[in-house]
């Protein structure tokens, strides 16, 4: 009985103290003592009478604490923070495509080419639309488009010209129908209104009222629309 109430202390001890870990001569010494430890029949066992937590049950909470000490220090050892969730893949970037073309057909009764380089991104376009004819070479700086109907329009504003009544940094366009061949008319100039931006200026005006007087039969060529305005 004295084993019983040293080993009582000793475990009474431990709690008291309420270790992190277990010290390796309290795992030894527990275990040589429930080695040495007589087995007492069940009858007796109802016979006795604890101030405190019965040994048995103290010997199931070490069990425990050990248990979670070294799933503790497993965690510990091995990381046991979740790599963290890697951030959402990006959308792609929109694709880009090439559009336009050379033309040519008559102006003012001279030969005229007009000639579209430009680039669409998404709704996003870019580029120049040169014309030259008899009356002098005509660069716009390509900024939006838009299709009403069967007519579609690319424009910005006037990068460089030598054609007259054409002031640099004012509104223009070219504007197409769609056929074979293609009706073509060059709008060189309208006046830069305040706070309106291209697509805000070109989507202003009704393309499709822009009556056959104003187009012209290509002669050869073909441009083609962004992506977003083909048909």
């Amino acid at each position: 009985m004295n084993e019983d109430r040293d080993l009582d202390r000793l475990l009474d001890a431990w709690f008291a103290e309420g270790p992190v870990q277990v010290a390796d001569r309290m795992i030894d010494g527990t275990a040589n003592r429930i080695a040495r430890q007589r087995q007492v029949p069940a009858w007796r066992l109802r016979s006795w009478r604890f101030p405190t937590m019965s040994t048995p049950l103290k010997l199931v909470a070490i069990g425990a604490a050990l248990l979670a000490v070294l799933v503790g220090g497993a965690v510990f050892m091995g990381g046991g923070t979740p790599p963290p969730t890697p951030p959402p893949a990006a959308s792609p970037a929109p694709a880009s495509a090439g559009f336009g073309g050379t033309v040519h057909y008559l102006l003012d009764g001279t030969p005229a080419t007009t000639e579209v380089d430009a680039t669409a991104t998404g709704a996003v376009v870019s580029g120049t639309a040169v014309t030259t004819f008899g009356g002098g070479t005509h660069t716009v700086r390509i900024a939006c488009a838009a299709r009403d109907g069967d007519t579609w329009a690319v424009a910005g504003t006037i990068e460089q010209t030598t054609v007259r009544d054409a002031p640099i940094g004012d509104w223009s366009a070219v504007i197409v129908k769609d056929g074979s061949p293609q009706p073509i008319a060059i709008w060189f100039s309208d006046d830069v209104r305040t706070g309106i931006d291209c697509n805000g200026w070109l989507g202003s005006n009704d393309l499709a009222t822009f009556g056959p007087e104003n187009f012209r039969q290509l002669e050869s060529g073909a441009l083609t629309p962004p992506p977003d305005l083909a048909h």
